[in-house]
């Protein structure tokens, strides 16, 4: 999981809320004053998170940490900042730390599919397989297409040798996000895990085809 995407995937949802925002309040002088203010500080927030995810793809997660603690500091909300923290946490292999910041993060927002996503991951990661399938799952009752969470899904079910599920769920991700590379290597895995070694074959290639193309 490449944290600057997923990153820079969340910049894009907070530019997407700062037009509602800039629609709502044409025509209204008064209120448009104190939202100016109010978007000048969520575009410097923005701007801090991308700093952020870039110093983390760069490995230098503790300065990212610092920048996204102090977010977090001036705006105790933001359960996106709390979702970040907890994606450099793991980064760092302090999986206590980042499950706290992912649960924290969803206490302020249940439904945020990328921290449900996430946490589901990071349980995975850990052999919870019975936590990850459920986070997962609401992150897919939240955002129906969500392809992240249908990939992981996919994995968990491979990981459990459960191949008709697994492969479920990576077809629906390719169905939500065609372009995705991943899920072509995990239905290798299960076409070779069930000998059929010409498909496994082909769906390897598209996997070093596809991902060539998205670097």
């Amino acid at each position: 999981m490449k944290i600057y995407q997923t990153f820079t995937s969340q910049t894009v949802l907070h530019l997407n809320i700062l037009r509602k925002v800039i629609t709502l309040a044409l025509g209204l002088a008064v209120i448009l004053v104190i939202t100016n203010s109010s978007l000048a500080n969520q575009r410097e927030t923005n701007r801090l998170m991308f700093q952020a995810a870039k110093l983390s793809q760069d490995g230098k997660n503790e300065e990212a940490l610092k920048i996204l603690l102090e977010i977090i500091r001036k705006e105790p909300k933001n359960f996106y900042a709390y979702n970040n923290v907890a994606m450099v946490y793991s980064e760092m292999q302090e999986y206590d730390k980042a499950l706290e910041a992912y649960e924290r993060s969803l206490s302020i927002n249940p439904t945020f599919p990328m921290a449900l996503n996430n946490i589901g991951y990071l349980h995975m990661t850990m052999g919870h397989h019975d936590k990850a399938e459920s986070f997962f799952k609401k992150a897919l009752t939240f955002f129906k297409t969500f392809h992240l969470a249908s990939t992981n899904l996919g994995e968990l079910y491979l990981k459990q040798k459960r191949y008709s599920e697994a492969m479920k769920y990576l077809r629906k991700s390719l169905a939500d996000m065609p372009t995705l590379s991943r899920p072509h290597k995990l239905i290798g895995e299960i076409h070779r895990a069930q000998g059929r070694n010409e498909e496994a074959k082909k769906e390897f290639n598209l996997f070093r085809q596809l991902s060539k193309k998205s670097k």
